[in-house]
């Protein structure tokens, strides 16, 4: 997993250090090589016929 974004607080009340913290954002390593995209066609939703009228 590569970081993308790490953050770092710190938490301060009357000039005293009340909280330490620290978050990161990881996500999956890329493997898109530049290549063409397949995309399905969008198909309208078929009318069900209705019994009653």
């Amino acid at each position: 997993m590569d970081k993308q974004t790490i953050e770092f607080l710190v938490k301060k009340t009357d000039n005293i250090v009340t909280k330490i913290g620290k978050s990161c954002v990881s996500h999956p390593e890329i493997h898109f090589s530049g290549g063409s995209i397949k995309w399905y066609k969008d198909k309208p939703k078929q009318q069900h016929s209705n019994k009653n009228g």
